[in-house]
């Protein structure tokens, strides 16, 4: 009962960035996602963040195909249906990680114009 529980709850802001990034969200999530990105600075500079971090173990692995088999199996070892319509897809390449660095700048950069345009307390 204990994970079902989980389930229901949505993840903690850090946890579902770092998904975000990795690529593990289903595509519903991963649009809510990039929505709040696009709403939240701070949430955009943790994805940034998370993107940082992570952006050497993109280098470090080779990329390899995943066997169609083991979308099942980790569903079902998860305690999932273990079909879901599709697979997910695994995101490949540093082109990933190139466009989450461009969001997480993209976003630093309309943070600083906004933050620089506002008026001081005795400019008004």
């Amino acid at each position: 009962m204990r994970d079902q529980e989980i389930d229901r709850d949505p993840p903690p802001t850090d946890v579902l960035a770092a998904e975000y990034v990795l690529g593990v969200l289903d595509d519903s999530q991963r649009l809510q996602t990039r929505l709040r990105i696009g709403r939240d600075p701070a949430f955009a500079r943790l994805v940034a963040d998370w993107a940082s971090r992570l952006a050497p173990l993109d280098e470090e692995f080779a990329d390899e195909p995943v066997p169609a088999h083991v979308w099942p199996r980790l569903r079902t070892r998860l305690g999932w249906s273990p079909v879901e319509g599709r697979a997910p897809v695994a995101s490949t390449g540093s082109g990933f990680w190139k466009a989450s660095a461009a969001a997480g700048f993209a976003a630093a950069a309309v943070l600083a114009v906004v933050a620089l345009q506002r008026p001081g307390p005795g400019e008004i």
